[in-house]
């Protein structure tokens, strides 16, 4: 049986973006980075509503992160190799085929 993991950097008051929509306040240094590549290492699958995937989506540009530290690399080829599943209804393009994404990677959840 597969396990089902939930992960997320958020404000204490529940927030993952600020008032702006910027997401660059929870930034983790390498410390907690590093913590957070070894709790996804195993993950095969991330489940994201539009939003979170559109900020997620900056890790599918390796030109971007060729300069960056070996950990943030880390996460970005793990990140890049996963199959993605993208629940939207206003979603014009899903994650980039040839990247561990799967059929119709952007999904409607049952009843809606």
């Amino acid at each position: 049986m597969a396990k089902l993991i939930y992960s997320a950097i958020m404000s204490l008051d529940g927030y993952i973006a600020d008032g702006e929509g910027k997401f660059d306040w929870g930034v983790p240094d390498e410390e907690v980075h590093t913590f957070i590549n070894d709790l996804q290492r195993r993950a095969g699958t991330y489940l994201y509503g539009r939003r979170m995937y559109e900020v997620m989506a900056g890790w599918e540009t390796p030109h971007m992160l060729a300069d960056q530290q070996p950990f943030i690399r880390d996460f970005a080829r793990m990140w890049q190799s996963a199959d993605k599943i993208v629940y939207s209804k206003t979603l014009d393009k899903g994650p980039a085929q040839g990247r561990g994404s799967s059929g119709s990677s952007t999904r409607k959840p049952s009843g809606s």
